[in-house]
């Protein structure tokens, strides 16, 4: 009980000292700072996930970490979708040349291959998405709603599911998480988005806050659940620790880069 109550304490104070200047360069700051943002916390969540999946070689970590950065830059810079699909074609082609040329060890070619095509995807849709929310109609308030419904609910769940967790929601792939535990994150997301509505971001009605919260925050908790699978079947308990309380940048990040996306789709589709 101790050590977890140490592990709150370290969380909260780790948060109060990122936030402030987090905010800041989202609300106030250059462009090209929040951009330097989101190509660092992609670098490390890169970086974690293929340690995880590829441990034992450097090389093709370098690479997954180099394509996801390479497809990052292709979404929010690529001019026109002619652009786009030629650096999909461009790094699915280099994927394909780099497992012919280095096919060793043969038996797990297609884990190699599946990750450098997944890893971009993964890591580099849900950054990239970050940084195209925050130039869109009020994007750093949209930006800062997709944090609060993955951040909030993970909040809610901690508590519902430390105080009232009883029925195992996926016990194959997090045996600690509940049911309870998963409606109390939802009601914690959308707890976020009204208190979003109702001070920093009034453009979003009551009644969408209701679906955001729901729909999205459902959507972030699979992304929680989608790491730990990952972890699970790779046998690490966090994907790193670069940030005191809070494990690894991925293990941060798992509900944000679902939610970013999820937020940035209601944006441009339905708002």
């Amino acid at each position: 009980m101790a050590s977890k109550a140490s592990n709150l304490a370290l969380r909260l104070l780790s948060a109060a000292i990122i936030s402030p200047p987090l905010l800041w360069v989202l609300f106030r700051g250059p462009r090209w700072g929040w951009l330097i943002i989101v190509a660092v916390v992609a670098t490390l969540a890169s970086r974690e996930l293929y340690r995880m999946v590829i441990p034992n070689a450097l090389s093709w970590r370098l690479a997954g970490n180099g394509l996801t950065l390479a497809w990052i830059a292709a979404l929010i810079f690529a001019p026109s979708i002619p652009t786009l699909i030629s650096a999909q074609v461009v790094i699915t082609t280099v994927i394909m040349v780099l497992t012919v040329f280095r096919p060793v060890p043969v038996e797990s070619a297609h884990i190699r291959v599946g990750w450098l095509l997944a890893g971009p995807l993964y890591i580099g849709g849900g950054m990239a998405a970050a940084a195209l929310l925050q130039v869109l109609d009020h994007g750093p308030s949209w930006l800062l709603l997709s944090m609060m419904l993955a951040w909030f609910s993970d909040t809610g769940a901690y508590f519902v599911g430390k105080r009232f967790g009883k029925r195992p929601l996926l016990p194959s792939v997090s045996p600690s998480k509940t049911i309870e535990g998963s409606l109390g994150g939802l009601g914690g997301s959308v707890l976020g988005a009204y208190v979003a509505a109702f001070t920093y971001l009034p453009v979003l009605p009551l009644d969408r806050a209701l679906l955001l919260g729901l729909v999205v925050g459902a959507i972030g908790q699979c992304g929680d659940l989608f790491e730990s699978l990952i972890k699970r079947a790779t046998g690490v308990k966090d994907s790193g620790s670069v940030l005191p309380g809070h494990g690894g940048m991925l293990d941060r990040i798992d509900a944000f880069l679902f939610t970013t996306i999820a937020t940035w789709l209601y944006v441009v589709w339905l708002h």
